[in-house]
């Protein structure tokens, strides 16, 4: 017994080792966390906004209302805050995320690289460099300090998703297939789906990589067989979460990632695309010559780089600015509008992933080459738009995607791994080449070295470092050289930085191969080089004088304005022009607001943004209950003006104004201040779609009609009506079929669309009462198909470990 259990102990400690040094990294990144402090991530403070009614609500009524109503003038919580119930997997995923946050995710990462390197068959120890390498890429740090959290969870889980495909292809079908299923059930949960979409490119890649293998080995029976199952088990990871999936699928195409009904948003068929415009999804695009800050972090600046004794710091010194402002000013000066810092890999990796392009043998490494250059022609977006379009128009869903340089996640997933398993082929020397090995590593140092010896000697000779937006910033001409000046230096700095790294991991792998040094010195050495490459470069972008607080973190300011409008207990809606309302949620914390923050808000109401709201057209805001204005007052604090103007919560209008066509409703919406045109108050602008709920409606004035809210929540609103005759009642909420329901005296009532994005409802004559609610539909059923299908996954996988187990224990061991 006690031999066996010191088999065990020499079998487990390369894990309870590799474990333990990804969470003492972890926690040492982050440690201000366990000081009770935490990150203001910018997208964490506008979903506290976004979600504040959600959460009363909750707190009140004790069920989750499914509407956020305070964003956008109302929105579906679907792709905001969700309680989506039977996603046992997920659940049970979230039982790993022991370190809390934001360490855990760091760690999850680490972790869940490291046991895909082991499924690919890596030396235990040898996996502990990629791990630690994938889990430090800059890239995560900065979306961390950000606040794009389910990005990051999406990225934690893909690496043991590629694994265990891999896996069932190469070992064991049975058990690859349920844990490929297990883990793709936890990263499409994590609900960021551009990433998981990114991630489909890596594994039709490594199918096509495996079809051919088959197809010359003459073993297709094998290969269909495993594809059948991983199949199946991507349909269990699908139904795993139905319950989340459905109602995205249901809402996408009612939001700006779906196609507008306005023909003229068509006219421009260079831009549309069915989906997203070329220009907005191409707006991050990376530079072609900015890839290689992949090996050079600061090659085009990025983040808070300027230093407090650097060329922009001194030229500060004669201006009236507080201490540290250098830091404010942006050292990007890249094709990208903007940008919190670069992709940076690490240059030790990068060297290490050239090193296994050349060491190992095709069916290892062209796939993984392949997708990777793929990602990086992608990431080019619009300076390579003959590419880019290709897969806009042809490629499906790709055009619901932005930000095209995101795309880049596959590189730095794919350079650690190549590291890795460049590595792995020296680590074992199976079937190794001594020259073949030599080669490798002179030409990786000559191409890797090289270029970072080129971008510090020769770099600075062809750029001007003239930023996107430094002219735009009106600062003196001294100040812009000195940014300028300081730039070339950071560019230097690191390529020198860089260069110094490859040749230290260079000159470790030589001693190695020259067996100067052993394993568990390459392995040492290795994990002190990737950290010290990588974790002072993750601190540039998030340090312990970014936690704050919790408290103060993500707290959002009540303002004296916010006060005063406060004061009113009635029905209404805000508009805050102290800043751009349509990019921020700090107004949604504490009032119904026109604007918001969402990246997939309503197709038809970003519609009235760029149609009418931007353009101030006041009668629009008046339909939209706003009845305050918060704008920057004489002193520079916000001030409030009140709209007397805004049309409330609903009322009876005297007659509708028939369209044919969203053109013509929008163009209907158009005001010319308080004299003429669209007079919400009166008339109400109809699709002609909707004329069968009102045939026979005969219109006419009633001074004697009114329409009171005497009820509001998040998800249901009552109205008491009274009026001497039928007529149409408008309301001032969103108009969204797929959930809303209406009654009238408690029996079903049919509602359509007025007024391009509101609700409205046939009212008969007399008193009634009117109530709207809303639930997603299907919702018990769908929960209960995701439930069956999570607990088929979780038994199953579990069954066929235990049998595994069982089976291993009776032969005495084995695989």
């Amino acid at each position: 017994m006690q031999n066996g259990f010191s088999r065990f102990l020499r079998k487990a400690l390369p894990h309870i080792v590799a474990l333990a040094l990804f969470a003492v990294v972890s926690a040492v990144f982050f440690a201000p966390q366990y000081e009770g402090k935490a990150l203001r991530q910018t997208d964490m403070v506008m979903l506290g906004g976004v979600t504040s009614d959600i959460q009363q609500h909750i707190d009140r009524y004790g069920e989750h209302p499914q509407w956020a109503g305070r964003n956008f003038s109302g929105m579906p919580s679907y792709l905001i805050n969700m309680n989506y119930d039977g996603r046992w997997v997920k659940n049970a995923a979230d039982h790993l995320y022991i370190l809390g946050q934001p360490a855990s995710w760091i760690f999850i990462a680490m972790a869940g690289f490291y046991l895909m390197l082991l499924m690919f068959g890596v030396d235990p120890w040898l996996s502990m460099v990629g791990g630690l390498g994938y889990g430090l890429s800059s890239y995560f740090i900065i979306i961390i300090g950000a606040g794009h959290i389910t990005k990051m969870m999406a990225l934690a889980w893909v690496a043991p998703m590629v694994g265990a495909v891999w896996y069932a292809y190469r070992k064991r079908m049975w058990l690859g297939a349920a844990l490929a299923g297990l883990f793709a059930a936890v990263e499409i949960s994590t609900s960021h789906p551009q990433i998981t979409y990114y991630f489909l490119f890596v594994l039709l890649a490594l199918v096509i990589n495996e079809f051919i293998v088959a197809y010359k080995g003459k073993a297709l029976a094998r290969f269909g067989k495993t594809t059948a199952l991983l199949l199946l088990a991507a349909a269990l990871a699908v139904g795993a979460n139905l319950v989340q999936l459905y109602y995205v699928a249901q809402h996408t195409p009612e939001t700006t990632r779906g196609k507008s009904e306005l023909t003229e948003a068509t006219v421009n068929t260079d831009n549309h695309t069915g989906g997203l415009d070329r220009d907005y999804v191409t707006a991050w695009s990376y530079g072609k010559l900015e890839t290689l800050n992949l090996l050079v972090p600061n090659l085009y600046g990025g983040g808070r780089d300027f230093g407090a004794d650097g060329e922009v710091a001194k030229s500060l010194r004669g201006y009236d600015v507080p201490k540290g402002f250098e830091r404010n000013l942006p050292s990007y000066w890249g094709d990208q509008p903007s940008t919190d810092g670069p992709v940076y890999l690490g240059a030790c990796l990068v060297f290490l992933a050239v090193f296994g392009l050349f060491v190992l043998d095709g069916r290892q490494k062209w796939w993984i080459a392949a997708v990777s250059v793929l990602a990086i022609f992608l990431a080019w977006g619009r300076h390579m738009m003959w590419f880019t379009d290709l897969f806009l128009d042809y490629f499906p869903m790709y055009n619901k995607f932005r930000t095209v340089s995101m795309i880049l996640v596959i590189v730095e997933w794919a350079v650690p791994l190549l590291a890795v398993l460049g590595l792995a082929r020296l680590w074992t020397r199976e079937g190794a080449d001594e020259k073949r090995m030599r080669n490798g590593w002179k030409w990786s140092l000559l191409i890797v070295g090289g270029l970072a010896l080129l971008v510090g000697v020769f770099g600075p000779m062809f750029s001007s470092f003239a930023g996107p937006n430094d002219e735009a910033m009106g600062l003196p001409e001294q100040i812009v050289a000195a940014m300028q000046e300081e730039r070339v230096s950071l560019m230097r700095t690191d390529a020198f930085r860089s260069l110094l790294f490859v040749v230290l991991t260079a000159a470790l792998v030589w001693l190695f191969m020259k067996d100067k040094v052993r394993k568990g010195g390459l392995v040492a050495g290795l994990c002190v080089i990737v950290a010290a490459d990588l974790f002072p470069v993750d601190k540039r972008y998030v340090s312990a004088d970014d936690f704050h607080p919790k408290r103060q973190a993500l707290a959002i300011p009540m303002t004296e304005a916010d006060k005063l409008i406060l004061q009113d207990t009635t029905d209404y809606r805000v508009a805050n022009f102290t800043l751009d309302p349509f990019t921020d949620a700090t107004t949604s914390r504490y009032h119904r607001s026109v604007g918001g923050y969402h990246a997939a808000k309503l197709r038809r109401y970003q519609d009235l943004i760029d149609h009418h709201l931007r353009k101030e057209n006041r009668a629009v805001y008046d339909m939209l209950n706003t009845k305050y204005f918060i704008v920057p007052g004489s002193d520079g604090r916000p001030a409030v003006q009140q709209n007397p103007y805004a049309c409330g919560s609903a009322w009876f209008v005297d007659s509708v104004a028939w369209v044919e066509n969203a053109d013509q409703e929008i163009a209907a919406l158009e005001s010319d201040g308080r004299g003429g045109g669209f007079d919400p108050r009166t008339t109400a602008v109809v699709d002609r779609r909707f004329a069968p709920q009102l045939e026979g409606l005969d219109f006419a004035a009633d001074s004697t009609a009114s329409v009171v809210l005497t009820e509001y929540r998040v998800n249901r609103q009552t109205y008491r009506t009274r009026a001497a005759r039928d007529g149409v009642a408008v309301l001032s909420e969103i108009y969204y079929p797929k959930g809303w329901t209406a009654t009238i005296d408690g029996r079903p009532a049919e509602y359509f669309r007025a007024d391009y994005v509101l609700r409205a409802i046939r009212v008969p004559a007399g008193e009634h009462t009117v109530v709207f609610s809303f639930s997603a539909p299907h919702f018990g059923l769908l929960a209960g198909i995701t439930r069956a299908s999570s607990a088929i996954l979780l038994f199953g996988t579990l069954g066929l470990l235990a049998g595994i187990g069982i089976r291993n224990r009776k032969r005495g061991g084995g695989e």
